[in-house]
């Protein structure tokens, strides 16, 4: 297999084919990973993100990625009852988010909380769609930083599986292309020591993704935090589900169905992974593994 990398989305972007590339096989996925990071990113000043996030409760047209981006999140913002909601955005910046994650990681910050952001209930609605005029208007600020991962590589990986077989990985988020000749183990890092693996899953199709409570965190006022807001609560979850690994037809779903299984806790998360037949693997605080799918 041959193997390309570069810097994007605060991560790296690693791409495994079976044979080799050159620069104008690979210019199409450099230049999708830019444009949505200038769609998305809440960290860049300009992106079509920051702006919309400047116009709550006004209609605004947007880009046609942005506008399919949108319509998935609220898809499953409807699926999931509101347990993935992308309008966190003001509880993740008055818990210290405010800056990429580079930037504030395992660092102490010092905030006062004396007045925090309103909390987000369940079915808070972030935003309304206008499909005739592909338009949004925000009801509060949003964040599509997991999402919109999820919705570049499943578009990159429709490029890449015209040119062979393999994968793209993206800060541990994985999608297949083509068809492979095996299934593939993919190896389950410890969620306390990120170069230890403790389990694995075998997959052949689809996408796989992790979210976990223990990576992007950071000290405020002597306290740990982390960057997955329960939106029942609006603050950091407190699940004991400190990882979830999920596979999924497509790293969308993987992204967004790993990240509800975290926030509904244990009992509710292994409910959820039995009733939708997916391959998980669930580890808790106390460092137990639970397999559920298989």
């Amino acid at each position: 297999m041959f193997t390309y990398r570069f810097p994007s989305m605060s991560t790296v972007v690693q791409i495994s084919i079976d044979h080799e590339l050159f620069a104008n096989d690979l210019m199409p996925i450099y230049t999708l990973f830019n444009l949505i990071e200038d769609t998305c990113s809440r960290f860049r000043a300009n992106s079509e993100l920051s702006r919309l996030n400047q116009q709550i409760d006004k209609e605004v047209i947007v880009s046609s990625e942005m506008f399919s981006i949108l319509t998935d999140a609220f898809r499953f913002y409807k699926e999931s009852e509101g347990i993935f909601n992308p309008g966190v955005l003001s509880a993740l910046e008055n818990h210290g988010y405010a800056k990429s994650i580079e930037m504030i990681k395992g660092k102490e910050i010092e905030i006062a909380l004396a007045s925090p952001s309103p909390t987000v209930p369940v079915h808070s609605q972030p935003f309304l769609l206008d499909q005739q005029k592909q338009a949004v208007t925000l009801f509060t600020k949003i964040d599509l930083g997991g999402i919109a991962k999820g919705w570049v590589i499943d578009h990159a990986t429709q490029l890449l599986e015209k040119e062979g077989y393999g994968f793209i990985n993206v800060g541990g988020d994985m999608r297949i292309f083509g068809t492979l000749p095996r299934h593939m183990n993919i190896g389950i890092e410890s969620p306390f020591a990120e170069t230890e693996m403790i389990s694995s899953i075998q997959v052949q199709k689809g996408a796989l993704a992790t979210s976990t409570t223990m990576k992007r965190k950071w000290l405020i006022n002597g306290e740990w935090t982390h960057h997955l807001i329960d939106p029942r609560t609006g603050e950091p979850s407190e699940s004991k589900i400190i990882s979830a690994t999920v596979t999924a037809p497509t790293a969308l779903k993987a992204d967004v169905w790993a990240k509800t299984v975290l926030l509904l806790g244990e009992k509710v998360g292994k409910e959820w992974i039995n009733r939708n037949g997916v391959q998980a693997v669930v580890i808790n605080k106390n460092g137990d593994i639970w397999r559920g799918g298989e």
